[in-house]
């Protein structure tokens, strides 16, 4: 009885071990598709900007082909270039497709005579906007290098197109921007693979392939004959797994869909995932070994209480019940004393229990504490490494994460006309979420910033990104202010955020209360911008929810009078001094009750 007890244990606890390992690997499977995301969400950024814009250049393109009687060799197109391309940032070309897929006429001599027919989506594509009348766009994608590439893996390069009115014609233009190399470099396919690769102990390699067929990141060591799997998804265009013949690999080609109707190229990936069974199988053999010990040990212990069964007539089952409940429980230190055959069935539930116990929480364990760093991952590699140095000013900063991390960021980066923009900011939830719609919401400031010039239009601009890609599932509370060191004037919008404040040379205090709602609540927010003047002596603070709600062990909030207590007590100290003085003062009072939100603070000292 025992033996069959242990061997339908064994086979339960075996199942659980493979189905824990399987989810594993679907968790990696669907953090890629989540990252994939990610990554091309940034990259739509700019394309949501430029499209306006290269649609009017387009236009003007469109004019100078009928100037020419309809006749695209008697175009100037460096003049034409010239003409449209002082409203870019970056190198402009022009580009005259012919109805056979043949760029006949362009600025960049290297690419006449390229044939798109060699790419049979694509020159579908071209077809379909000769023949029709409306303006198209491409995201950001890696363009043909010259004539003889036959691989597409070369700059990048966003492409818009529209017809030649006569439709005999594509007449396409083709952006070089640094503002594409700054985004990749931010939200890149190699830090998602690197990350990734991190977190699963199980993860051989991992590598990502652009919908040509071309590698674009790899970490680890991924499998050296995929391209031909990865063709066939990307014919299908769905996933594929495949596994070698000894069971000691699993490779999943995981498909995903990022094809745009209204553009032309397919920017649609596959994630190459290569998982090793060495650990599984390990697992498995340690098993073996741990059941063959526990039945051996019944055995045993089975032969010994039968022979002292004979020497002791008495004894206290009641006392063997609560020896195996008290294992059970987890007491794994605790010595079974002797049993007899009446009590075998208690005694294998008891054990069958503790076995079950050590895998669930040895495995929750372990997925909780991956989850916590990835998050806290994401959100150290957003936050600067550094912060600028602006003449007149003295700046410092610092971020603690909590136990559980949240959505907390700073960031100081120089805009237009020399200028520095200054963000706080704080994005509701928790752990792996929370961090992802962080990079979103600082990525989508940044990328707006580069284009608008006032602080409203900045956080308008990034309400609208954040609305359209994150719904209703999170909002964020930000202070946005550009600093002009020349006139010494402070711009701002506060969106829901808690009021900075504004210490005077005079002693006076001024709280730089709400503009407008939080970033990702409504369409329309209707922020309005204020503007103060910072003079030598003034101390600017910035901080998140996390300073003035900390609580000690009594539940008691630290509160906004003791921070302004600590501003003016610490006024005289340098920037790092202040922020030293404020996390000081916050973790004193807290005392030895834990830190619930992340602690998030910006100071700046005007010389």
């Amino acid at each position: 009885m025992v033996v069959s007890s242990l061997a339908i244990s064994y086979l339960q606890a075996k199942q659980t071990i493979r189905e824990d390992f399987l989810i594993q690997q679907d968790n990696t499977a669907n953090n890629a598709r989540e990252s994939v995301w990610m990554v091309n969400t940034g990259l739509l950024l700019i394309d949501k900007n430029l499209n306006p814009q290269m649609e009017r250049s387009l236009d003007t393109f469109q004019q100078a082909y009928v100037q020419a009687g309809n006749n695209p060799a008697a175009i100037d197109l460096p003049q034409v270039r010239d003409e449209i391309a002082t409203g870019y940032t970056g190198d402009l070309n022009l580009y005259i497709i012919d109805a056979d897929g043949i760029i006949r006429y362009s600025t960049l001599p290297e690419v006449r005579g390229v044939d798109f027919r060699n790419y049979p989506d694509f020159y579908r594509e071209l077809t379909r906007i000769r023949l029709g009348s409306s303006f198209s766009a491409d995201p950001v994608v890696r363009s043909v290098e010259n004539a003889d590439d036959v691989n597409v893996n070369g700059t990048l390069r966003k492409f818009a197109y529209i017809p030649s009115p006569d439709h005999q014609y594509v007449l396409e233009i083709g952006l070089d921007s640094p503002g594409f190399s700054d985004v990749r470099s931010e939200l890149s396919y190699q830090k998602m693979a690197d990350r990734l690769f991190a977190v699963n102990p199980d993860l051989e390699g991992i590598r990502v392939w652009d919908f040509y067929g071309n590698a674009a990141a790899s970490a680890g060591s991924p499998g050296s004959n995929s391209r031909e799997m990865v063709l066939m998804a990307i014919a299908n265009r769905s996933s594929l797994t495949s596994s070698d013949p000894a069971g000691n690999e699993e490779t999943r080609f995981i498909f995903v869909d990022l094809r745009d109707p209204e553009a032309v190229s397919d920017a649609s990936v596959v994630v190459e995932l290569r998982f090793s069974n060495e650990r599984l199988n390990a697992t498995l053999a340690d098993l073996v070994n741990r059941f063959l010990i526990i039945g051996i040990s019944a055995i045993v212990m089975g032969l010994l209480l039968a022979f002292f069964l004979f020497r002791k007539l008495t004894g206290s089952i009641g006392a063997i019940v609560e020896d195996v409940g008290i294992v059970a429980g987890g007491d794994l230190a605790h010595t079974i004393r002797s049993v007899n055959t009446a009590e075998f069935a208690v005694l294998e539930s008891g054990i069958n229990t503790m076995i079950k116990k050590i895998l669930l929480y040895s495995e929750e364990l372990e997925r909780k504490k991956a989850e916590l760093q990835v998050a806290a991952d994401i959100q150290q590699a957003f936050l600067p490494k550094n912060l600028p140095d602006i003449p007149g000013y003295d700046l410092a900063a610092m971020s603690l994460p909590a136990r559980e991390v949240g959505g907390d960021f700073y960031d100081v980066f120089l805009v237009r006309d020399g200028n520095h923009a200054l963000v706080i900011a704080d994005v509701s939830g928790k752990g792996v979420p929370a961090s992802l719609f962080m990079a979103l919401s600082r990525t989508a400031v940044r990328i707006v910033s580069r284009w608008e010039r006032s602080a409203r239009q900045v956080l308008e601009g990034s309400n609208t990104i954040f609305m359209e890609d994150s719904g209703s599932v999170s909002f964020v509370t930000a202070f946005y202010g550009i600093l002009d060191s020349r006139q010494e004037t402070f711009q701002y919008v506060n969106a829901g955020h808690n009021p900075p404040l504004l210490l005077h040379a005079d002693g006076s205090l001024e709280e730089l209360e709400p503009t407008g709602p939080v970033i990702g609540l409504v369409d329309e927010p209707g922020y309005e911008e204020r503007e103060v003047r910072l003079r030598s002596g003034d101390v600017l603070v910035m901080y998140t929810d996390g300073v003035t709600e900390a609580i000690d062990s009594g539940e008691k909030m630290f509160g906004d009078d003791r921070l302004k207590e600590v501003i003016r007590r610490s006024a005289g100290l340098p920037a790092s001094g202040m922020v030293a003085a404020i996390r000081t003062a916050v973790t004193t009072f807290c005392g030895d009750a834990p830190q619930f939100d992340d602690m998030t603070i910006l100071v700046v000292k005007v010389r």
